[in-house]
């Protein structure tokens, strides 16, 4: 003899992820790959085009998961303040 349905639903333990839904999981589910986490080529021209243009010594010895030298250098600039522009 199957159960009486009372109308009540079942506690939601929220510590339980088994009872929670994933609202990104669709979303995850759309790529058929990753996407490619590497800079387009025209990004990675441009910022060392604008590095040379500007002379800096570019930071080398760069390891996996550091910035790219071009975008190192940028961060590492010193800009003087142009007082002359505020008179």
């Amino acid at each position: 003899m199957p159960a009486e349905h009372t109308g009540r639903t079942e506690p939601v333990d929220p510590t339980d992820p088994e009872t929670l839904a994933d609202p990104y999981e669709d979303e995850f589910d759309r790529y058929e790959e990753e996407p490619d986490l590497e800079a387009p080529r025209e990004d990675t021209a441009e910022q060392h085009a604008e590095l040379l243009r500007q002379h800096d010594t570019p930071i080398t010895g760069r390891g996996v998961g550091e910035a790219d030298p071009a975008d190192a250098a940028e961060q590492a600039r010193v800009v003087e303040d142009p007082e002359e522009e505020y008179r």
